[in-house]
C-alpha cells in the first residue's frame, strides 16, 4: 500500500479497506472506489436500485467466499458510516482527492473549515437563517457537498441542491446528504450546458419492496421529475429562456412517484430523535414497552403523498 497524507485521521483505516477491495478483485484503486461508492449508494436506496449494486459489485464477486472484494465492501461502508458520525469529517472526499482523483482537471476540495466559514458569512446573520425559513441552497458545482452541509448547520430547514458534473463527486455528495440526514437533491451533469446524467432525491422514504418494508435516504429519479432542474438552469444559463420555458410546462405537470414509495416530511425527520428519546425515557419508567405503531407510516393503497412544501415558494440562495 502506497503512503498517502491524509487530512484526517479516521480516513487511513477505510483507505486501508480500499487498497484489499483493489487487490482483491484484481482492478485499480480508481475501479474499486468507483465501484464501492456506487454500492454504497444503492445500499442507501432501499432496494430501488438493485440494478446499479450488482452492476457495481461484479467485477468483485470472482474467488472464495470470504476472500472476495465485495466481501469488504460492507467493511468499507460501515467504517465510512462510523467515520463520519463520530467527527463529521469529509473522510470519502479526503480519499477523493487525496488518492483517487490527485487533483485531475484542477479538482481540489473546499476545506471543511472554509466551508464553514463561507457559510456563516453567506446565512449566519439572514434573517431566514433567523427564523429558520424554508429556502433553496443552491451550489452549481457542488464536489463532494461539504458547502452544502455546512450552509445546512446554519438552516436545518434548508432544501439543498447539488449539481457536478463528475459521477463519482454526485455519488459522494449523495451519501454525504444521505448519512447526515439531509433533504435535497443531487445532480450529475454539466450545469452550465444544462446535460444532466441523471439525478438523485435526498431524504428519508420507505419503500415497500419484495423483501417487506424497507428505509432509505437516497432514491435515482428521472431528471424531468426535479423540480428543481429548471430553477437551477434558469439560474446559470439566462440565453436559454426559451427552453427553460418549455421545461418549465413539462415540469409543472403532476409528478408520478412509484406508489410504493412514501416520503417522510423533512420536518418529521427532524422530529423522530426526539420521539425516540422520550419513548425510551417512558419506558424507563414504566419498564412496561408497548408496541409501536408502524401503520403511521404505511401507505394506503393507491395513495400517494408529497414531501412537505412551504405555503409560499421558497427563496433560493446560492453559495456562489
Amino acid at each position: 500500500m502506497s503512503k498517502e497524507s491524509f487530512q484526517y485521521p479516521e480516513t487511513a483505516p477505510i483507505f486501508k479497506t480500499l487498497e484489499e477491495i483493489s487487490q482483491r478483485s484484481s482492478v485499480s484503486r480508481g475501479r474499486a472506489f468507483e465501484d464501492v461508492i456506487r454500492a454504497s449508494v444503492a445500499a442507501l436506496a432501499a432496494e430501488t436500485m438493485e440494478e446499479d449494486y450488482f452492476e457495481a459489485i461484479k467485477e468483485h464477486t470472482q474467488g472464495t467466499i470470504g476472500k472476495r472484494g465485495v466481501d469488504l465492501f460492507g467493511k468499507f461502508f460501515g467504517q465510512t458510516v462510523d467515520a463520519i458520525s463520530q467527527n463529521d469529517h469529509d473522510v470519502l472526499g479526503d480519499i477523493f482527492q487525496t488518492s483517487i482523483s490527485y487533483g485531475e482537471n484542477a479538482f481540489y476540495m473546499t476545506p471543511q473549515s472554509v466551508s464553514a466559514a463561507m457559510s456563516k458569512m453567506m446565512m449566519g446573520d439572514s434573517e431566514a437563517a433567523d427564523n429558520k425559513e424554508s429556502l433553496t441552497i443552491q451550489d452549481p458545482c457542488c464536489g463532494t457537498g461539504i458547502l452544502l452541509i455546512e450552509a445546512a448547520k446554519e438552516n436545518d430547514r434548508a432544501e439543498l441542491c447539488g449539481t457536478d458534473i463528475d459521477s463519482r463527486c454526485a455519488d459522494i455528495c449523495a451519501i454525504n446528504l444521505g448519512i447526515r440526514s439531509r433533504y435535497g437533491w443531487v445532480i450529475c451533469g454539466n450545469t452550465l450546458s444544462r446535460k444532466v446524467q441523471y439525478a438523485y432525491r435526498i431524504g428519508s422514504f420507505f419503500h415497500e419492496g419484495p423483501n417487506g418494508q424497507r428505509r432509505g435516504v437516497i432514491r435515482k429519479v428521472p431528471p424531468e421529475q426535479c423540480p428543481v432542474l429548471p430553477e437551477l438552469i434558469q439560474t446559470t444559463k439566462e440565453d436559454l429562456f426559451e427552453t427553460i420555458e418549455q421545461s418549465d410546462q413539462s415540469l409543472s405537470q403532476p409528478q408520478k412517484f412509484s406508489s410504493n414509495i412514501l416520503e417522510v416530511p423533512q420536518w418529521l425527520n427532524r422530529l423522530e430523535p426526539q420521539l425516540a428519546a422520550a419513548q425510551t425515557k417512558e419506558v424507563s419508567v414504566t419498564e412496561q414497552p408497548e408496541p409501536m405503531n408502524t401503520q403511521v407510516f404505511t401507505p394506503h393503497q393507491n395513495e400517494v403523498r408529497k414531501p412537505d412544501t412551504p405555503s409560499s415558494k421558497p427563496s433560493q440562495k446560492s453559495l456562489f
